[in-house]
C-alpha cells in the first residue's frame, strides 16, 4: 500500500508542472484588458502609480521568470534571514484588491466544502438508492421512473436548471403563496432565513448531473453483478434477497460509483464555477470566474493551485478506499 501511494505521489508531479505551466503560458500570450486597468475601472491611473504596480506585481518580467517565482512562493519552506523557516505557501498578492490571495481563499473556501458536502450527500443517498430501487425492480413503473428521470436531468444545463430554481421556488412560489413559503435564491446568508436554507437550491443545483449519472451506474452495475455466479451460488444456498444483496452484491457493485462519486468530490471541493456564479455563493468558483473577467491573475494561479490539489488528494483518497471495498484488491504487489 504505502509503495503504491508513494508511486501516486510521485505521478501527481508532472501533472501540478503540465497544468500550471499550460496555464502561465495561456495567460500571458492570452490577448485582454491590462489587469493594471482593470483595478482602476474606468479611471486612468498616474503613469507612475501604474509603472509602480506593473514592477510590483512583476508584470514587467518574462513569463517564465514570473512562473519560477510563482514556484519558489508555493514552497513552503523557505530562507528567512540566513534560516530555513516553514512559512508556508506564498500564493501571491491579488492585483485587483491587494489583498493576499492565501488569505481570500481561506475566506472562500469554507463555502465551497459546505456546498460540496451538502451536493455530494445527495449524491450518495439518492443516487445510490434510486440506482438500486431501479436495478431491484426492473422493468418496473420506478426503473422506468428512474431512467426516464436520469435520462432528463443529464441532458439539462446545469445553469439553466438552477435559473428554474431559482424562479420557481424563489419568485413564482412566493407569489404563489403571498410570501408565506420560498427559499432564498442567491448568497449565503440573509436576516429572513437561516444559513442552511441558502444551502437548498445550489445544493440541488450542483448535485442534478451527479446525481443522475451516479443513479445509472448503480443500476447497470449492480444488474451486471447480479447475473455473477457467485449471487446465483449465494440464492441457491438459501440466503434472503437482501442478504444476498447487502453482503454480496453491493459490494462489488460499489466500486465504480465511488470512483465516480470521488472524482466528483474532487471536482465538487475544486470549486463548482457555474453554480456558484449563478447563486451568487461565495465559494471557490465563484472567486475564480470574478478573478477570469478581472483578469486578477494571482488569484486566478491561487485558485487553480488550489483546484489541482484537492482533485489530487481525493483521487488518491478514491483509489486506496479500493481496498476497504474489495479485499481482492491489493497494491504494489506484482502480479496482484
Amino acid at each position: 500500500m504505502l509503495q503504491y501511494i508513494t508511486k501516486r505521489i510521485i505521478q501527481f508531479i508532472p501533472v501540478f508542472f503540465g497544468v500550471t505551466l499550460a496555464l502561465f503560458l495561456i495567460s500571458n500570450f492570452m490577448p485582454g484588458a491590462d489587469p493594471i486597468q482593470m483595478r482602476f475601472g474606468e479611471r486612468t491611473p498616474p503613469p507612475e502609480v501604474k509603472a509602480q504596480l506593473i514592477q510590483q506585481f512583476g508584470l514587467d518580467q518574462p513569463w517564465y521568470v514570473q512562473y519560477g517565482k510563482y514556484l519558489v512562493a508555493l514552497s513552503p519552506v523557505k530562507t528567512v534571514d540566513g534560516a530555513v523557516k516553514w512559512t508556508g505557501p506564498d500564493l501571491g498578492t491579488s492585483i485587483y484588491t491587494g489583498r493576499p490571495v492565501m488569505t481570500i481563499f481561506l475566506e472562500t473556501y469554507p463555502y465551497t466544502i459546505r456546498l460540496a458536502l451538502v451536493a455530494i450527500m445527495i449524491e450518495i443517498i439518492v443516487g445510490i438508492g434510486a440506482g438500486v430501487i431501479s436495478a431491484v425492480k426492473q422493468y418496473s413503473f420506478a426503473d422506468v421512473f428512474v431512467t426516464l428521470s436520469t435520462s432528463i436531468l443529464v441532458s439539462l444545463p446545469v445553469f439553466w436548471l438552477g435559473l428554474m430554481l431559482q424562479y420557481v421556488f424563489g419568485i413564482w412560489l412566493k407569489n404563489a403563496t403571498g410570501g408565506a413559503f420560498y427559499l432564498p435564491i442567491s448568497g449565503a446568508s440573509s436576516v429572513a432565513f437561516p444559513d442552511w436554507v441558502h444551502l437548498i437550491l445550489p445544493g440541488i443545483t450542483l448535485a442534478s448531473v451527479s446525481t443522475a449519472y451516479a443513479a445509472r451506474i448503480m443500476r447497470s452495475q449492480l444488474l451486471e453483478v447480479n447475473n455473477q455466479d457467485y449471487i446465483r451460488t449465494a440464492h441457491a444456498k438459501g440466503l434472503s434477497d437482501n442478504g444476498v444483496l447487502w453482503h454480496h452484491a453491493m459490494k462489488n457493485a460499489l466500486i465504480p460509483v465511488v470512483t465516480f462519486i470521488g472524482l466528483d468530490l474532487g471536482a465538487m471541493f475544486a470549486g463548482a464555477v457555474l453554480t456558484e456564479t449563478v447563486f451568487n455563493w461565495p465559494g471557490v468558483g465563484f472567486t475564480l470566474a470574478r478573478s477570469i473577467f478581472q483578469r486578477d491573475f494571482p488569484v486566478v494561479f491561487g485558485g487553480v493551485t488550489v483546484m489541482l490539489f484537492a482533485v489530487m488528494i481525493i483521487n488518491l483518497l478514491v483509489d486506496i478506499s479500493y481496498a476497504f471495498l474489495d479485499p481482492r484488491i491489493r497494491f504494489g504487489g506484482s502480479g496482484e
